[in-house]
């Protein structure tokens, strides 16, 4: 998630932390699957998201040894896998690109027999629609996208309205996300944050229209940048993902974040099988060792990224209990007030995203 994470679909592809063009994915060569030792693990992830401590604890465990090799998005995750010139056996894709590497031939079906501890998960994070069933992978860490806030300068309700409302006394960031911003739009006028809907998208792009010519709209700018202006309280507002915004409190108490009542959207990693993976069964015992209640625990702990573990929950530092919109009531995933944000399919909606993206920005 760390967080340049790309979100597919087929011709222009939406990325989220950033905004560019994509070429649509292409197939894995079919280069020999190597055999592995049982003894090398090697794990394709998110920098600086994972404790080592865990990565020991797991060597130590079973006699083996972790190789950790990091990127910095989905895109360029993608990119290496597809180019086939390296071989792992786990990687760490975001919900929306896990249906992207199915039909790219990545990934293998998980052995759920080799998963005890799949049922330490929440109910509300499984069978998902980027993955029913969980056939290629299980939840690792997600996140939020709440409502940010130093109350030294001022404390919001908990509504979307401080944004798209008809006020215009707060000063606010917006997320440098297309999807976020699109979303948040939506779920105000309580809609999908998925729609494929024109007369929807045209609403919310009448609603953003109105946001962004606001006196108090100070631009669109990622997680750091809006904590930094959070903490020297330059604004009253800045929309940002929850675990970004952790870090930021910490230094601050003042510094705090809230869901919105109407909903919002949450993006989830996961832990998939590659299917060129030359330790497949050493792969699984490492997904079941992640999803044990004290190490999954101990995995937000170090993270600061929500847990969709529910056995973990007891085991988490309290100060991470302590945040309600680190841990969104159990009835908001069944509800529709939090959307995992999908792929969007080609075609006209999704030039419509793009056309709504191209024109915010460039005001």
């Amino acid at each position: 998630m760390k967080r340049a994470a790309l979100l597919a679909g087929a011709g222009l592809l939406l990325l989220t932390g950033c905004y560019r063009v994509q070429k649509p994915a292409v197939s894995a060569p079919d280069a020999p699957i190597t055999r592995g030792d049982g003894k090398t693990l090697r794990v394709f992830i998110w920098s600086e998201y994972i404790d080592p401590d865990l990565v020991k604890a797991f060597e130590k465990q079973n006699g083996v040894r972790v190789v950790l090799d990091t990127f910095e998005s989905n895109e360029a995750m993608l990119a290496k896998l597809q180019g086939g010139g390296a071989q792992y056996d786990l990687a760490v894709p975001s919900n929306y690109v896990v249906q992207t590497m199915v039909r790219a031939g990545l990934l293998r079906p998980l052995d759920r027999a080799r998963l005890k501890n799949l049922k330490n998960i929440a109910p509300g994070f499984l069978n998902a629609d980027y993955d029913p069933g969980n056939v290629y992978s299980v939840p690792y860490q997600y996140a939020a996208t709440g409502l940010a806030y130093n109350r030294q300068r001022y404390v919001p309700q908990d509504t979307w309205a401080e944004i798209f409302g008809p006020d215009d006394r707060r000063s606010f960031v917006l997320l440098d996300d297309p999807r976020e911003v699109i979303g948040a739009a939506l779920k105000y006028l309580g809609f999908s944050a998925n729609t494929t809907r024109v007369e929807e998208l045209r609403a919310a792009r009448d609603l953003l229209r109105r946001a962004v010519a606001k006196k108090g709209f100070q631009g669109f700018d990622g997680g750091p940048g809006t904590r930094n202006k959070l903490l020297a309280r330059t604004v009253d507002l800045g929309q940002i993902y929850v675990g970004d915004l952790l870090i930021a409190t910490e230094e601050d108490e003042n510094v705090q974040v809230l869901l919105p009542r109407q909903g919002t959207t949450i993006s989830m990693d996961t832990l998939v099988v590659l299917k060129r993976s030359p330790n497949p069964a050493l792969a699984h015992r490492f997904i079941d060792f992640i999803l044990d209640a004290e190490n999954g625990a101990q995995l937000s702990n170090y993270t600061y990224y929500a847990t969709p573990n529910a056995a973990a929950r007891p085991y988490l530092d309290d100060f991470l209990k302590d945040i309600p919109a680190l841990n969104p009531p159990a009835a908001w995933l069944t509800d529709g007030r939090l959307d995992f944000i999908g792929e969007l399919p080609s075609g006209r909606p999704q030039r419509l995203y793009d056309r709504i993206w191209t024109e915010l920005k460039s005001r």
